[in-house]
This record gives structure tokens, sequence and C-alpha cells, in this order.
């Protein structure tokens, strides 16, 4: 056979030999996980070791990213380290490696690591640890690099699970192992932790009050705490109302959904937390929470579907608002299979018919002036204290405006200027609206005589008690006129109660007093008492 020079041959050849490139532009990648770290592995010391590294192999280093304070058990969280990705996988970078003192310093996140490592290989990138002696870019190298990772990750979980056991058993001796909620002061010392309630704990005590009190909505609560002094949200305050840590007990994620007794004073009792709680309706079979605070269906929690007897939702009209533009609510059954639905205009029109019919038996007059003088001192004195803490909150309000003005009228810029300008303007608004509220506050505030007159003129309107109530209280009234609830039927147009509260009330009494109402000849109820809501018999269940 006639020889062929191998030259001329290869042109026809596919394929490049495996070879290993030597040097390249490299990354080094330095991280420390916490302060206490950076005594026996700093920083430095990695950096020099990477640096030296480098140098052996010929890599040129051209940039350091420090990842300090950034643990390795999530990649996804860790700001520097996906910094340091996307300026490797950028090709303009032209990077060859990544250098870290060790494969535990790139992740610790186990088999999650190999997607990265793989990306990068894809883009021609290799992660070298400077205290390895394979190379990784070899399959004995891949192989000792993944078993690293893997190593990596179960000193982890080992140190993750150590952690948890050790904060199990500190919060079982009584110790807190986190920031403690809102109005809770803690001091920890190796010897002992103290949990004190703050001034903001004392304003999110009241909280609790008026919400088991009053059944209040989220967001009366959160306008009248702001009056107050104290400013959340009202998704913040449906959180706090949650936190069992309040009623005086421990829940964490080391328990592992243990509750357990805390050392802690509690802001509210556990039959109020369990009460306010409970305010919350589950609707049935589908698990989705009842929203309670729709004004234009007060009868939820009362009314029942007629077809089987579960408390009805209620939801606005999304067709009806599409086509016409008009907002449709109605009370509907999220049961499954159930279909009922029905206007709520409709449903509360025959309510307030129903309630217009209604009047308390004269016999028991007696009776209610005796439970409005026993329960006046209490609601007095509580009004009294929210007014005083608005009055307080004022205060600082107009001590803060003042600030303000002082710091306007020296500003050294224009810029300086528009900023307090509109920082005037602010606090100036939130002093309008906590003066608003103590006015209105200031009229809750009645003499005894005035107290009782106002609550025996309205024990024959109870439809204007209705009327002047919150929304909480609407719901508190109903369900002492009507204690099991109420079902609307279709057929005819009306609502059925289930039962009545035979105790208190009579239908179609014609009183004196309920007879001057349907001739027009009602008191003016303009400046009631708010208080009145709050009082009553507990209803008897016939």
């Amino acid at each position: 056979m006639e020889t062929i020079d191998s030259n001329v041959l290869g042109q026809f050849g596919k394929g490049e030999k495996a070879t290993l490139k030597k040097g390249g532009r490299a990354v080094i990648y330095q991280r420390v996980s916490s302060k206490e770290q950076e005594s026996g592995f700093s920083p430095e010391t990695q950096k020099e070791c990477c640096y030296a590294w480098a140098e052996r192999n010929g890599f040129e280093v051209v940039k350091c990213c420090e990842g300090e304070h950034e643990s390795a058990k999530s990649d996804t969280n860790r700001k520097r380290f996906n910094e340091m990705l996307k300026f490797v996988k950028d090709k303009k970078n032209r990077i060859d490696a990544v250098i870290v003192y060790s494969t535990s310093r790139f992740s610790r996140t186990g088999t999650k690591s190999f997607s990265i490592l793989d990306e990068l290989e894809s883009k021609g990138v290799t992660v070298f640890s400077a205290t390895s002696s394979y190379d990784a870019r070899t399959a004995d190298g891949k192989m000792m690099q993944g078993v690293e990772v893997l190593m990596a990750n179960r000193e982890n979980s080992i140190k993750s699970q150590a952690v948890k056991d050790s904060g199990a058993n500190a919060l079982r001796t009584g110790r807190w192992v986190s920031q403690p909620p809102r109005g809770y002061d803690m001091k920890t010392t190796r010897a002992r932790q103290t949990i004190t309630v703050n001034a903001e704990g004392e304003l999110i005590r009241k909280a609790f009050k008026m919400k088991a009190d009053e059944n209040l909505t989220n967001e009366e609560v959160r306008v009248r705490m702001k009056a107050m002094g104290l400013d959340l949200c009202k998704q913040r305050w449906s959180s706090i109302f949650r936190n069992i840590f309040y009623a005086g007990y421990f829940a964490h994620p080391f328990l592992q959904g243990d509750i357990i007794p805390g050392p802690q004073e509690p802001l509210v009792t556990l039959d109020d937390f369990l009460k306010i709680n409970n305010i919350v309706l589950k609707a049935h079979t589908r698990g989705y929470e009842a929203k309670m605070d729709k004004e234009y269906a007060p009868l939820i929690g009362t009314i029942r579907c007629p077809v089987c007897g579960h408390n009805l939702t209620a939801s606005l009209s999304t067709k009806m608002r599409k086509r016409f533009g008009r907002e449709v609510g109605y009370y509907v059954c999220s049961r499954k299979g159930c279909k009922c639905n029905a206007s709520t205009k409709k449903v509360n029109g025959a309510f307030t018919e129903r309630l217009d019919s209604i009047a308390m038996s004269p016999q028991h007059t007696e009776l209610l002036t005796l439970q409005l003088k026993r329960a006046f001192p209490i609601l007095n004195h509580l009004e009294m204290e929210e007014v005083a803490a608005i009055k307080t909150n004022l205060t600082k309000k107009q001590n803060e405006i003042e600030r303000i003005e002082y710091n306007l009228a020296t500003a050294p810029n224009a810029k300086v200027q528009e900023t307090c300008t509109k920082m005037l303007e602010k606090a100036e608004s939130e002093r309008d609206e906590i003066m608003s509220e103590l006015k209105e506050r200031d009229k809750s505030i009645l003499n005894l005589n005035d107290y009782v007159s106002s609550g025996l003129n309205l024990k024959n309107n109870i439809l204007k008690l209705w009327e002047l109530a919150n929304l909480g209280n609407k719901r508190r009234l109903q369900n002492m006129v009507f204690p099991d609830g109420i079902v609307w039927s279709k057929e005819n147009d009306d609502i059925e109660p289930v039962s009545r509260n035979e105790f208190i009330f009579t239908y179609g009494s014609n009183t004196v007093d309920y007879g001057e109402k349907e001739n027009g000849q009602t008191a003016d109820f303009c400046n009631l008492s708010a208080l009145a809501p709050h009082l009553g018999l507990e209803p008897r269940t016939p």
C-alpha cells in the first residue's frame, strides 16, 4: 500500500484531540457566611490561597468577587454569588475559570449545584478548588468535585439540624430564639432572658380588646389605632391577630407545629384570642376563608343557604361590572354542587324590613336600664383611655409639625425646602385625621343619664340601632336577634329566621314608642352614643 502523508489525510479528520488548556482568564470567588467565621476563616486567607493557585497554574485573575456573610445553603438568595455568575457567563469577559478556596465555598446545595457547574462548563468555564489536588476538567476530577459538593451539602444539613435541635431545646426551656413580635422588647444574656411589653405593646393590647369586644374588622381597627399613634396596614393587623405569641405561647418552626406556653406577658387572654380567630369563617368543602369586611354584605355569618344549610359568602358580579359598570353583590353558597345565590340588595332589604317590625317588650325596660347602668362605667372607661391615647398622639404630631416648620424656615437650599414642604403637608394631613377622630370619639363619651336615655330610645328602633352600628356590631346585633341565623327564601322573596331571641324581642309589638316611630316621630339619633351597639343581653335559643 502506498504510504500517504498523514498531514494530507489530516484535513479529512473529525473532532480534535482532547487537550487541557493551560492558563487563561479567571475570577476568584471567596465567601464567609457570618462575621463569626471571619476570625478563623478570613477572606484574606481565602484570597491569598486562590491567588497563589492561579499563579502556579498560569491563570490571570481579572476580578475578585467577595460574598461576605452570604450563606451557601441557597444559591438563589446570594446577591454577590449571582453577580459573579452573570459576569462569568458574559462572553465579552472571556472567562475560563472560577477559582474558589474550596468547593464548599462555592455551594452547599448538593445536587442543585450540579446544574450550575454543568452550565458553566457548557460555556467553557471550569470551577477549580485551590485546596484540592484534582483537575475538575478530567473525568476523575469531576467525580471528586461532585463528591465534595455532596459532602458540603451533608455538612450543611448536619449543621442545620443541630441549629434546629438547639433552638427547639431553648424554646422548650422558655427562651425565645428569634426577634420578638412588635410590642415586645427582649434582652438576652448567657444567664437569662427577659421579654417585656413596650409602649407599642400597650396599644396592641387595646387593639386586641377592641377586636374581641366590639367585633371590629381589621380595617376598622387600623383606622382607630392610627389615630392613637400606631399606623400599621390591615394585613399587618391580620398577622398580629393570628400570632399566638401575644396570648402567651410560643409557636416556632423549630417546634415542628407544637405550641408551648411562654414566659412573656400576654397582651390578650387565650379565650379572646380564640374568639378573635373564630370570627373568620371557613367556606365549606373548599377551604377558602370567607372575608368578613364586605360592607355590601353585612349578613355574612348570619345568612344560611336554603338548600344545604351552610353559611353563605358574598361576591361582586364581574359580569355586571364589565357589561354595565355597576357593582352588584350576591350572597352565594360556596359548597360544591350548590348553586344558591341571591342579590345582596334584595336580601338586605328584606332583613331591614324584618328589623323594622321588631320592638323590645316593655316589660324588659327596667332590666335593660339596669344593664345599661352596669355596663356604662366599663365602656366609658375604655373610651376615655382611647381618647387619652389619641390626644397623646395628637401632641406628638403637633411637635413633629413644629420641628418640620423650623427645618423649613432654616432650609439652606431649594431642594431641602421642597422636601420639608412635602413632609409638612403629610404631617398636617395626618394631624387633621387625628383631630377628626378625636372629635368623633369625644361625642361618644356621655354622662350616665344621657347614655341610659340613648339606650332606651333605641330599644324600640332596632333598625336604627343596626344602621348606626359599624360592620362588626351589625353582626353582633343580627346574631343577637337571630341566634341561629336566617335563611333566604326565593319562593317568598323574604328571610326566614331559623330561631329568634324570644327572651328579648317580641314581634309586631305596637308599643307607644313603636307607634310614634311608624308616624315618623322618632328621636334624633345622629348624636347618640357609639357605645350603644356594644350593649345587650345574651340571647337564648328557644
